[in-house]
């Protein structure tokens, strides 16, 4: 298949995948990184060489840990990743920016290559963005928690919610915060929190504090700033039955927020996903799939699971 032409690549996307790997056009430059389940031949493999930044990971030693909580961590992978080395043939911007127009806004995201890989854009959530700024109501307090480079919690924010973004990286925190004034919303009314998610939570509920809705998107393994360990397998279900708690509301009242679970961990199918928060979320219906990216060529790669549900239309 012959490449497209620059101008056909939009900005920021998946331009192609193969091979284990990903090439992205983000902010007007390709981005090559691992991707293990990118297992297809490359459908346009002469564009690959005109990458500006190509990841090379270490190789894994042993399978005991995982990543932060933040957005430095291995996303959604099990097993040590030792740190690699991004290769970079030209200047990096500075700053080096992709914009996302949302329906009432336009998220300015900054690209930060990490040393895990990472760059702090996630490009399969995108559709979950633009559902949480259409669903969510003005004047409605959310959590979002493993809360990385902010997206999700801008998104919520531009719609008009106080929204409480926690994450147990002091990197992630400060990168959302940069990223909330560069899409206009440093005065929006987010309060961000450097912790540990269920260490918040159980404050949280030994306050008797409540909420309308949350939005979480764990790693497989984890730890919080004090080295609490988080491994989706033991512990994701009871977080969110404790999430659950915070979402109870007085007699009469109806929760106004809506609740977005979203993983890349190996086994959390959407099916997973939607059995597990149908357990703490007895009301309404819970839709669920695939976090997905299409590429240049139009071919659908799947890059994780959602579960989602709404009670206000």
């Amino acid at each position: 298949m012959n490449a497209p032409s620059d101008k056909k690549f939009r900005d920021p996307s998946l331009v192609d995948f193969g091979g284990g790997r990903r090439l992205e056009q983000l902010g007007g430059l390709l981005v090559d990184r691992p991707l293990p389940q990118a297992c297809l031949p490359r459908a346009f493999p002469t564009i690959w060489g005109e990458a500006t930044a190509t990841y090379r990971a270490a190789a894994a030693t042993h399978d005991a840990t995982g990543g932060s909580q933040g957005v430095d961590g291995p996303r959604g992978q099990r097993g040590a990743r030792p740190a690699g080395q991004w290769e970079i043939t030209d200047p990096l911007p500075k700053p080096w920016r992709v914009e996302l127009p949302l329906e009432a806004t336009t998220l300015r995201l900054e690209v930060r290559p990490a040393p895990s890989g990472q760059i702090g854009i996630f490009l399969e959530q995108m559709e979950q963005w633009q559902w949480l700024q259409r669903v969510t109501l003005r004047g409605c307090t959310l959590l979002s928690l493993f809360a990385h480079s902010g997206a999700a919690t801008l998104a919520m924010a531009a719609a008009g919610a106080t929204v409480v973004h926690v994450d147990a990286s002091k990197p992630a925190i400060a990168l959302a915060r940069r990223n909330a004034e560069a899409s206009g919303l440093a005065s929006a009314s987010i309060r961000w929190v450097c912790e540990d998610a269920r260490t918040f939570i159980s404050r949280q509920l030994r306050r008797g504090a409540h909420f309308d809705g949350a939005v979480l998107d764990p790693p497989s393994w984890g730890h919080g700033p004090k080295g609490q360990t988080f491994a989706i397998d033991h512990d994701l279900l009871p977080l969110l039955r404790d999430i659950g708690r915070l979402l109870v509301v007085g007699e009469g009242q109806t929760r106004t927020g809506p609740v977005l679970l979203t993983c890349h961990s190996t086994g959390w199918h959407p099916s997973r996903l939607h059995d597990t928060l149908a357990t703490v979320l007895p009301r309404g219906r819970i839709e669920s799939g695939p976090l997905t990216c299409t590429d240049a060529a139009g071919r659908i790669l799947e890059m994780g699971s959602y579960a989602r549900q709404c009670l206000i239309p």
